[in-house]
């Protein structure tokens, strides 16, 4: 499995979301600083998850088509059988 871009900007992101909260206990930000980047990286992280789920079911959408295309083929030839079959 190679590592893509997607891939480490979630976890870039998901370390940001975590340092924030650890930031907001320290105390350091103020509520309003805090709740809007929180935001923006949650965000952005559901944003990369979703686009891998998509991605998931367009690849599986292709898998099926494909599938369907193969069971076709066979069902064509099964057919031509059956008529020769008859035809004798």
């Amino acid at each position: 499995m190679k590592l893509k871009i997607e891939d480490i900007m979630f976890w870039i992101l998901i370390a940001l979301i975590i340092g924030l909260a650890i930031w907001k206990l320290i105390g350091s930000p103020t509520d309003t600083a805090s709740l809007i980047s929180l935001a923006l990286f949650v965000a952005g992280s559901e944003i990369i998850i979703w686009k891998s789920i998509f991605k998931i079911d367009k690849n599986t959408a292709i898998g099926f088509a494909k599938i369907k295309g193969e069971l076709d083929n066979i069902n064509y030839k099964l057919n031509k059988i059956n008529d020769k079959l008859d035809k004798k």
